[in-house]
């Protein structure tokens, strides 16, 4: 590779990851976007160092384009000929097995990468369609903190899904099983996965910790239907609850967890008490 292609390379890539980590959610997509950054990087190399430089953008333009078409021909063709039909879809006719694998390839990375581009995009718009005017005054870390906080997880788990289903062709072909670009790709629908459990841990402990602080409140209320002092209600409710994590798992009312091994705090009792008005 020359020197000028180096540079041209290298600007291709750095000026995408500037752009995607200007996105106000990119630290919640960070990961994601760096596997299929690194794939794309790749893929880049691959085509450069084979010397079909002017129809570089011609040929991932269109193969990105027809890939799904690509996909079915090349799943369903007995000798595993998706170079062949990389090759009929771009138009590169001189393009090596190779670089139309990589073609392929980037092809993949970039639709997954762009599920996750659409999705902080309209993610970020959704959190302030209801708002008249943008805050201009906050700080950019605090801005993208409260963004984080108010999007749908549902939403970001869907988001999840489709980058994998992008990439799950290149893992899935029978001609990728050796390409030494495979195992990032199969890394990245890894990481996803991992990423798409921890969400769904997070949306189940926020719901046993709703559940939790209803009976917390309810057990609160009852106490002060039956006459006990506001000043005693916290000790109360924090003495039953004690009581009911010491009971056997099986014993136990649906709303502790079973992983739950520890009281919470009588402060932490008391903010709970205070956030439903019952103290």
């Amino acid at each position: 590779m020359t020197h000028d292609q180096i540079i041209a390379h290298s600007a291709l890539t750095s000026g995408l990851r500037g752009y995607l980590s200007d996105q106000t959610l990119y630290a919640l997509c960070r990961e994601q976007l760096t596997d299929v950054c690194y794939l794309i990087d790749q893929c880049c190399l691959r085509i450069q160092n084979g010397g079909i430089d002017s129809d570089l953008s011609s040929m991932c333009i269109k193969t990105t384009v027809h890939e799904e078409t690509i996909y079915q021909y090349a799943s369903t063709d007995h000798r595993a000929r998706l170079a062949h039909w990389v090759r009929q879809y771009s138009e590169c006719y001189s393009a090596s097995e190779r670089e139309a694998h990589a073609a392929y390839i980037m092809a993949c990375a970039v639709k997954a990468l762009g599920i996750l581009g659409d999705w902080m995009r309209e993610a970020d718009q959704k959190v302030w369609s209801n708002v008249s005017k943008h805050p201009t005054d906050w700080p950019w870390d605090f801005y993208c903190n409260f963004v984080e906080t108010q999007i749908d997880p549902e939403e970001r788990i869907e988001a999840l899904d489709q980058y994998a289903l992008h990439l799950e062709p290149i893992i899935s072909l029978p001609c990728l099983v050796s390409d030494e670009l495979t195992p990032f790709a199969d890394r990245a629908i890894k990481n996803a996965i991992r990423k798409k459990g921890g969400i769904i841990s997070g949306i189940e402990r926020a719901q046993d910790m709703s559940a939790r602080d209803a009976a917390i409140t309810k057990q609160g209320r009852h106490y002060s239907a039956c006459g006990i002092s506001r000043r005693d209600i916290t000790s109360k409710v924090h003495s039953w609850l004690k009581q009911e994590v010491a009971k056997p798992p099986a014993q136990r009312p649906e709303w502790i967890a079973l992983e739950t091994e520890k009281v919470l705090t009588r402060k932490s009792v008391e903010a709970i008490l205070k956030r439903n008005f019952v103290v």
